[in-house]
Protein backbone atom coordinates (compact mmCIF):
# COMPACT_ATOMS: atom_id res chain seq x y z
CA UNK A 1 0.00 0.00 0.00
CA UNK A 2 1.15 3.69 0.23
CA UNK A 3 1.41 3.49 -3.93
CA UNK A 4 1.20 6.51 -5.70
CA UNK A 5 -2.14 5.28 -7.71
CA UNK A 6 -5.06 6.86 -8.19
CA UNK A 7 -8.02 7.12 -10.04
CA UNK A 8 -8.33 10.19 -12.69
CA UNK A 9 -10.83 11.00 -15.79
CA UNK A 10 -9.34 13.70 -18.44
CA UNK A 11 -11.95 16.01 -18.91
CA UNK A 12 -10.43 16.94 -22.08
CA UNK A 13 -11.39 13.42 -23.67
CA UNK A 14 -14.80 13.09 -24.10
CA UNK A 15 -15.44 10.32 -26.47
CA UNK A 16 -18.79 10.82 -28.99
CA UNK A 17 -21.13 9.30 -26.83
CA UNK A 18 -20.67 11.49 -23.75
CA UNK A 19 -18.40 9.67 -21.42
CA UNK A 20 -14.97 10.02 -20.52
CA UNK A 21 -12.71 7.22 -19.22
CA UNK A 22 -11.67 6.71 -15.74
CA UNK A 23 -7.77 6.01 -15.59
CA UNK A 24 -5.95 3.90 -13.03
CA UNK A 25 -3.10 6.66 -12.96
CA UNK A 26 0.34 5.35 -11.23
CA UNK A 27 3.43 7.99 -10.63
CA UNK A 28 6.77 5.71 -10.66
CA UNK A 29 8.10 9.61 -10.17
CA UNK A 30 7.67 13.03 -10.71
CA UNK A 31 8.57 12.67 -14.88
CA UNK A 32 6.99 8.99 -15.11
CA UNK A 33 3.89 7.90 -14.81
CA UNK A 34 1.21 5.62 -16.66
CA UNK A 35 -2.46 5.59 -17.24
CA UNK A 36 -4.55 2.09 -17.16
CA UNK A 37 -7.95 1.70 -18.86
CA UNK A 38 -9.67 1.01 -15.94
CA UNK A 39 -13.08 -0.25 -18.12
CA UNK A 40 -15.24 2.49 -16.92
CA UNK A 41 -16.76 5.42 -18.47
CA UNK A 42 -19.14 8.28 -17.37
CA UNK A 43 -19.47 11.71 -18.14
CA UNK A 44 -17.33 13.79 -16.87
CA UNK A 45 -20.01 16.05 -15.00
CA UNK A 46 -21.13 12.64 -12.44
CA UNK A 47 -17.08 12.52 -11.29
CA UNK A 48 -15.74 14.02 -8.37
CA UNK A 49 -12.39 15.01 -8.62
CA UNK A 50 -11.21 15.88 -5.04
CA UNK A 51 -13.26 12.33 -3.54
CA UNK A 52 -12.56 10.39 -6.65
CA UNK A 53 -15.95 8.89 -7.14
CA UNK A 54 -18.63 8.38 -8.97
CA UNK A 55 -21.62 10.99 -8.62
CA UNK A 56 -25.05 9.52 -6.58
CA UNK A 57 -26.77 10.63 -9.57
CA UNK A 58 -25.65 8.91 -12.19
CA UNK A 59 -27.86 8.24 -14.55
CA UNK A 60 -29.27 4.36 -14.79
CA UNK A 61 -28.14 3.80 -18.42
CA UNK A 62 -24.37 4.11 -17.24
CA UNK A 63 -24.47 1.30 -14.65
CA UNK A 64 -25.42 1.48 -11.12
CA UNK A 65 -23.06 3.86 -9.36
CA UNK A 66 -22.04 1.13 -6.33
CA UNK A 67 -21.54 -1.53 -8.73
CA UNK A 68 -19.15 0.87 -10.90
CA UNK A 69 -17.38 2.64 -7.85
CA UNK A 70 -17.05 -1.15 -6.32
CA UNK A 71 -15.12 -2.14 -9.41
CA UNK A 72 -12.92 0.89 -9.77
CA UNK A 73 -11.76 -0.15 -6.04
CA UNK A 74 -11.12 -3.46 -7.54
CA UNK A 75 -9.20 -2.51 -10.25
CA UNK A 76 -7.46 0.01 -8.31
CA UNK A 77 -6.38 -2.27 -5.54
CA UNK A 78 -5.20 -4.86 -8.27
CA UNK A 79 -2.56 -2.27 -9.83
CA UNK A 80 -1.45 -1.78 -5.88
CA UNK A 81 -0.63 -5.35 -5.26
CA UNK A 82 0.86 -5.82 -8.88
CA UNK A 83 3.28 -2.35 -7.93
CA UNK A 84 3.63 -3.80 -4.39
CA UNK A 85 5.18 -7.36 -6.12
CA UNK A 86 7.02 -5.27 -8.40
CA UNK A 87 8.77 -3.16 -5.88
CA UNK A 88 9.51 -6.12 -3.58
CA UNK A 89 11.52 -6.98 -6.41
CA UNK A 90 15.28 -5.47 -6.94
CA UNK A 91 15.84 -5.85 -10.84
CA UNK A 92 12.23 -4.75 -11.81
CA UNK A 93 10.65 -1.57 -13.06
CA UNK A 94 7.78 -1.43 -11.41
CA UNK A 95 5.35 0.98 -13.96
CA UNK A 96 6.84 -1.69 -16.76
CA UNK A 97 5.67 -4.25 -14.73
CA UNK A 98 2.38 -2.96 -14.16
CA UNK A 99 1.82 -2.24 -17.58
CA UNK A 100 2.59 -5.88 -18.46
CA UNK A 101 0.49 -7.20 -16.15
CA UNK A 102 -2.46 -5.31 -15.58
CA UNK A 103 -5.74 -6.45 -17.70
CA UNK A 104 -9.07 -6.24 -17.32
CA UNK A 105 -9.98 -9.44 -17.74
CA UNK A 106 -7.83 -11.63 -15.72
CA UNK A 107 -7.21 -12.15 -12.04
CA UNK A 108 -3.86 -11.22 -11.01
CA UNK A 109 -2.39 -13.51 -8.45
CA UNK A 110 1.56 -12.85 -7.60
CA UNK A 111 2.12 -16.68 -6.32
CA UNK A 112 1.29 -17.18 -10.29
CA UNK A 113 3.85 -14.44 -11.70
CA UNK A 114 6.74 -16.25 -9.31
CA UNK A 115 6.55 -19.30 -10.91
CA UNK A 116 6.05 -18.80 -14.61
CA UNK A 117 7.12 -17.04 -17.37
CA UNK A 118 5.22 -14.69 -19.64
CA UNK A 119 4.62 -16.11 -23.25
CA UNK A 120 6.43 -14.46 -25.52
CA UNK A 121 4.20 -15.51 -28.71
CA UNK A 122 3.53 -12.61 -30.95
CA UNK A 123 0.11 -14.25 -31.68
CA UNK A 124 -0.75 -15.56 -28.19
CA UNK A 125 -0.10 -11.70 -27.52
CA UNK A 126 -2.54 -10.50 -30.30
CA UNK A 127 -4.73 -13.25 -28.79
CA UNK A 128 -4.69 -11.65 -25.25
CA UNK A 129 -4.91 -7.77 -26.76
CA UNK A 130 -8.48 -9.11 -28.60
CA UNK A 131 -9.61 -10.78 -25.09
CA UNK A 132 -8.78 -7.47 -22.40
CA UNK A 133 -10.54 -4.85 -25.77
CA UNK A 134 -13.20 -6.80 -26.85
CA UNK A 135 -15.60 -4.93 -24.02
CA UNK A 136 -14.42 -1.86 -24.50
CA UNK A 137 -13.82 -1.24 -28.55
CA UNK A 138 -16.33 -2.04 -31.44
CA UNK A 139 -16.33 -5.06 -33.03
CA UNK A 140 -15.16 -3.55 -36.34
CA UNK A 141 -11.95 -2.94 -34.35
CA UNK A 142 -11.31 -6.46 -33.35
CA UNK A 143 -11.71 -7.50 -37.06
CA UNK A 144 -9.27 -5.20 -37.92
CA UNK A 145 -7.05 -6.53 -35.15
CA UNK A 146 -7.79 -9.86 -36.31
CA UNK A 147 -6.81 -8.95 -40.02
CA UNK A 148 -3.69 -7.47 -38.95
CA UNK A 149 -3.13 -11.24 -37.56
CA UNK A 150 -4.15 -13.35 -40.48
CA UNK A 151 -1.61 -10.47 -42.69
CA UNK A 152 1.24 -11.22 -39.90
CA UNK A 153 0.84 -15.16 -40.34
CA UNK A 154 0.98 -14.68 -43.91
CA UNK A 155 4.37 -12.91 -44.57
CA UNK A 156 5.47 -15.17 -41.78
CA UNK A 157 5.10 -18.27 -44.27
CA UNK A 158 6.15 -15.69 -47.37
CA UNK A 159 9.49 -14.83 -45.68
CA UNK A 160 9.69 -18.62 -43.85
CA UNK A 161 11.13 -17.13 -40.57
CA UNK A 162 8.95 -16.84 -37.47
CA UNK A 163 7.97 -13.65 -36.41
CA UNK A 164 8.40 -12.53 -32.85
CA UNK A 165 8.97 -9.34 -30.53
CA UNK A 166 12.84 -9.28 -31.73
CA UNK A 167 11.94 -9.40 -35.35
CA UNK A 168 9.98 -5.77 -35.43
CA UNK A 169 12.53 -2.94 -36.67
CA UNK A 170 12.89 -0.55 -39.65
CA UNK A 171 13.79 -3.50 -42.01
CA UNK A 172 11.23 -5.86 -40.79
CA UNK A 173 8.78 -3.02 -41.37
CA UNK A 174 9.88 -2.26 -44.89
CA UNK A 175 9.56 -5.83 -46.07
CA UNK A 176 5.88 -6.10 -44.43
CA UNK A 177 4.95 -2.72 -46.01
CA UNK A 178 6.15 -4.32 -49.44
CA UNK A 179 4.69 -7.48 -48.99
CA UNK A 180 1.15 -5.71 -48.06
CA UNK A 181 1.94 -3.72 -50.99
CA UNK A 182 3.10 -6.28 -54.22
CA UNK A 183 3.21 -9.77 -52.51
CA UNK A 184 0.24 -10.27 -50.53
CA UNK A 185 -2.57 -12.78 -51.95
CA UNK A 186 -5.80 -10.94 -51.59
CA UNK A 187 -8.82 -13.07 -50.02
CA UNK A 188 -11.68 -13.67 -51.93
CA UNK A 189 -15.30 -13.12 -49.75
Amino acid sequence: MGQPIKLIQKKGAVRKDGTSIIFIQYCYSADERTLLDSGVAIPPSFWNKKTARISDNLPDQYGEVQTLQNMLIQRRRKAEDIVEYAAGKSNVNPMKFLKDNFHLSSNWKPEQMANSKINLCVYYQIDQYIKDKETSVKRCTINVINAMKCHLKSFEVYRKQPITFDSFDVIFYEEFVKFLTYDIVQMRK
